[in-house]
């Protein structure tokens, strides 16, 4: 469906209920069936109001935004690790750098994950770990399904009103 190019111009959509009592909305007279159009109701829709409420995606690529708390700590292991491999000496002691890497990684990791769950509003401090993460999708998950049985409910007790 395409609503009017120019401003100010409307175009009509028709909206009617079928005998399972689904709800249909198409765009010509004609794609209404003959023993639903006395229950049929027009509905126009402005194309000025349609842009204003409902701004079209620009066209081609557009950059990300970059978020800077995370940039900065990325950065800033980068540059510690970075260091960390200068400071050390060469030779046998590879080992030592490389667990020193590994140290490094997962306590930066840990504190973005922290850092993850304090933005969303989660106390848990400075340090989080992946599964703390995992659990707390598992409870946001928990509770759309809840809400979205009430509102089920709702919508059933509201149909068995108006019937």
């Amino acid at each position: 469906m395409r609503v009017a190019d120019k401003p100010g111009q409307t175009q009509a959509f028709y909206r009617f209920e079928d005998a399972q009592g689904r709800v249909h909305i198409v765009s010509s007279l004609d794609d209404v069936p003959v023993t639903e159009r006395a229950k049929v109701r027009r509905v126009d829709l402005n194309s000025a109001d349609a842009v204003s409420r409902y701004p079209a995606a620009t066209p081609g690529f557009s950059m990300p935004s970059v978020d800077g708390p995370s940039f900065a700590l990325g950065f800033g292991a980068a540059l510690l690790v970075g260091m960390l491999l200068r400071i050390v000496p060469g030779g046998g002691r590879w080992l030592w750098k490389l667990a020193l890497i590994a140290g490094i990684v997962l306590v930066l990791t840990g504190a973005y994950l922290g850092a993850v769950r304090r933005a969303a509003g989660i106390d848990g401090g400075a340090l989080a770990a992946p599964s703390a993460l995992i659990q707390d999708a598992k409870t946001a998950v928990e509770h759309m399904n809840q809400r979205q049985k009430q509102q089920e409910e709702e919508l059933r007790k509201l149909q068995a009103e108006g019937r």
